[in-house]
């Protein structure tokens, strides 16, 4: 009898943390604000690996609104900014040019963003946390 009490209580609990995290999700802040790495790119549903120069690429967040990108080895800093009701992740770089991202996806693991490149073709950037 013990034993089903106790499965009793943890499956309350869990639907109750379930709830919780439903009805009070994670902060987008919270959730960019790390390091991520080029995973592949998705193009009509085919996926391309990071060329060896694109595998040490990131992209790095910080809840201040800013980023860092590191290139190529190459650094460049800006500011972030987000709109919930778009979906839309801005990037503004150092250099003046502003970058478009919309969040398909983002969780503790993944990032997922629809590009479209200067040729007007949409190309899905996934991105992998990095872990310290």
């Amino acid at each position: 009898m013990n034993r089903y009490f106790i499965l009793l209580i943890a499956m309350l609990s869990g639907k109750i943390t379930q709830s919780y995290a439903q009805n009070n999700p994670v902060p987008f802040t919270d959730m960019i604000s790390k390091e991520w790495k080029l995973e592949f790119y998705g193009e009509n549903g085919k996926k391309q690996p990071p060329s060896p120069q694109q595998q040490k690429s990131r992209m790095i967040f910080s809840k201040d609104n800013k980023v860092l990108s590191i290139e190529n080895g190459k650094k460049e800093q800006g500011s972030w900014q987000y709109d919930s009701s778009k979906k839309l992740l801005t990037i503004n770089k150092q250099t003046g040019e502003q970058l478009l991202l919309q969040v398909i996806k983002l969780d503790q693991e993944r990032f997922v963003a629809g590009y479209q490149d200067p040729a007007g073709v949409v190309l899905e950037i996934h991105m992998q946390s990095v872990r310290k």
